[in-house]
């Protein structure tokens, strides 16, 4: 796919600069990658550019931006002061990391646990990096338009050439549509950044262009993200676009799920099926509530009473599957959760409830809440490119709030990398806005 070609090159391109300048002539180079702000907004482009047309393209930019953190942690003397927010979002991030030790140490140091947070431990040292050499906002929403792009023509190939019903990139349909909406709120939120008519016609057509991916695949989830979250972006820019403009564009926005019900197939069946699978789960009948949504509302129950059990931090695999296999015996849950494996919830609040109890739940909320405050105010207060950065922000939090409730895409390595990424590269970024490209 020619796609996956040419990102591979601007991969390889990007590895071998960063050969020449830190592994040649040795740490002078190292300090020089370090504060060179082309290079980091580069690693922040190619960290969206790369993120799904590609198989591994933004794990390994996540990687290169990790390597460099750790030299700059050790290696580096004048790193920047910290101040009260700095700290909050890091202890966010490490606070997420550390709720899965219990189950960890538990389950016989099971090194899953560890895999399922360690990107928010790891992206602390890449946040004061970024806090030393913030990346120019530009290339963010310059990535994302890529990275738009990239997604439509994976999409299109996957779904006209490979004939696949639903399109998954390299990831599953669902992970696939969920970064796709991701993609599409920041290409948007470009058209409010970039000032230039040209720029914000190719923002909008990387929008266009990610919406239509989210269709192909078929993503329920990502569907009723849509008009939620440009409904926050109407609320967020309602003294800019005026009453009457507000009101039309909510009207949009309100038609849009039935507008798109009745006009997209994709998207009215996998809605068919959503309708039936839940009359059919609340017609009492076993062999019904076996569907997707039945089976989720069935897992979740279970992980409500593993929570139950243990409500400070959770069960571990083996003591929620035991404790479904009770559960079923005593016929409260259908049999078939027994064969969806370490009894996962398919929701990232449900799983971390029954996985991580109380102190689990709490740092999820944190790890949305800290960074989507903070963007909410700045989005608030500012103005220009600096509000359309924090507005981005806003939507890409909310997103993953909204996505979390049906799946758990911050436990799949690619979602949360990215997330953990691009929250910690827009905070520092709105950190220090005279850097970032953000104030004249």
């Amino acid at each position: 796919m020619p796609v996956v070609g040419i990102d591979a090159v601007i991969l390889l391109l990007c590895l071998r600069r960063l050969f020449l300048q830190v592994v040649g002539p040795g740490l002078m180079n190292v300090l020089n990658v370090v504060n060179n702000n082309t290079f980091m907004s580069l690693m922040v482009f190619l960290s969206l550019a790369l993120l799904l047309s590609t198989p591994g393209g933004s794990v390994a930019v996540f990687a290169i931006l990790l390597l460099l953190a750790l030299v700059f942690l050790f290696r580096v003397k004048d790193k920047p002061a910290l101040n009260r927010a700095d700290k909050l979002l890091m202890f966010s991030l490490v606070f997420m990391f550390l709720t899965v030790l219990p189950a960890f140490v538990s389950d016989g140091f099971r090194g899953r646990y560890l895999d399922l947070t360690l990107r928010f431990l790891l992206v602390v040292p890449v946040l004061w990096l970024l806090l030393k050499t913030p990346p120019k906002a530009s290339w963010l929403f310059a990535g994302a338009l890529v990275g738009s792009a990239g997604a439509f023509l994976l999409a299109l190939y996957q779904y006209f050439y490979a004939g696949m019903p639903r399109v998954d990139g390299f990831l599953y349909s669902i992970n696939f549509g969920y970064l796709a909406c991701a993609l599409a709120f920041l290409s948007f939120s470009g058209m409010m950044f970039f000032e230039r008519s040209r720029w914000k016609l190719a923002a909008f057509m990387g929008f266009i262009m990610a919406v239509y991916a989210i269709l192909l695949t078929g993503t329920r989830g990502a569907y009723i993200a849509v008009p939620a979250l440009a409904a926050v972006l109407i609320i967020l820019y309602r003294k800019e676009l005026g009453a009457k403009l507000v009101v039309l564009v909510a009207a949009v926005c309100m038609s849009m799920p039935a507008a798109s019900y009745m006009v997209v197939p994709q998207v009215q069946q996998r809605f068919d099926v959503l309708i039936n699978e839940l009359i059919h789960y609340e017609s009492g009948d076993p062999s019904k509530a076996y569907s997707s949504s039945g089976l989720r509302l069935e897992l979740w129950t279970a992980a409500i009473e593993a929570f139950k059990q243990n409500p400070l931090y959770g069960l571990n695999y083996n003591q929620r599957e035991a404790l479904n296999a009770r559960l079923v015996e005593e016929g409260e849950i259908i049999p078939q959760v027994l064969n969806i494996s370490r009894g996962h919830a398919h929701s990232d609040y449900f799983e971390v409830l029954a996985g991580r109890g109380l102190l689990g739940i709490i740092a999820l909320l944190m790890l949305y809440l800290v960074p989507g405050i903070i963007f909410l105010r700045k989005a608030m207060n500012t103005e220009g490119k600096e509000k359309a950065l924090a507005a981005a922000g806003v939507t890409f939090v909310a997103g993953f709030m909204v996505f979390g409730i049906s799946e758990a895409p911050l436990q799949a390595n690619v979602l949360s990398g990215c997330y953990a990424l691009t929250v910690v590269a827009i905070y520092a970024m709105l950190r220090r806005p005279e850097n970032a490209g953000l104030r004249a």
